[in-house]
């Protein structure tokens, strides 16, 4: 069983990783960037200031930094550095298939994502305290995208993906359901 979803999740990788091109290159590995997010914070933080003014706006910060924090430690201290499975990039069965964008590879070990764990943490925690299907609509689909550029990229697996992002999810309900007692 462990074997077919291991073959499934390398299929689909493949998939995804081989319907490449050079705009799709420029615009994936861009976007897979920290800084391509900072419009998405920054709307975030004013959307949280519309709804609840500076003190409770700081308020959330902390609640939603501490629900990435969470979650990037996690997947970094209790998963990638104990499961040390190799990425893609890094796996000597099949990095030579793969698309490799200017030579990036990221770090040994990819499960699982940090980048899907952080991006759902802020997304849930942040559709969670806006509390609008707009933004929350708008949040997720633009996470999926950020975790699309791991995959394209040949960084993650769609698992690595996958468990990530429900880390990500369930520290940022958990840390809301904390700071929920704090917001007015």
């Amino acid at each position: 069983m462990i074997e077919s979803l291991e073959a499934f999740d390398r299929q689909l990788l493949l998939a995804i990783n081989g319907f490449n091109s050079p705009f799709f290159d420029t615009f994936f590995y861009a976007l897979t960037q920290t800084w391509a997010s900072i419009p998405v914070f920054l709307l975030a933080i004013i959307l949280l200031y519309k709804k609840y003014g500076l003190k409770q706006t700081l308020l959330s910060i902390l609640i939603v930094a501490s629900a990435i924090g969470i979650a990037d430690l996690i997947s970094v201290s209790c998963f990638k550095n104990v499961v040390c499975r190799y990425r893609p990039s890094h796996n000597l069965e099949i990095e030579n298939l793969l698309h490799l964008v200017n030579g990036y590879r990221g770090g040994m070990y990819g499960f699982v994502s940090s980048h899907a764990a952080n991006m759902f943490a802020f997304s849930v925690t942040t559709a969670l305290l806006v509390k609008k299907k707009t933004w929350t609509f708008f949040v997720l689909m633009w996470s999926l995208l950020v975790c699309y550029t791991r995959m394209y990229l040949g960084v993650h697996y769609p698992a690595d993906i996958f468990v990530g992002a429900i880390l990500g999810s369930t520290a940022g309900y958990f840390v809301w359901l904390i700071g929920r007692r704090f917001i007015n």
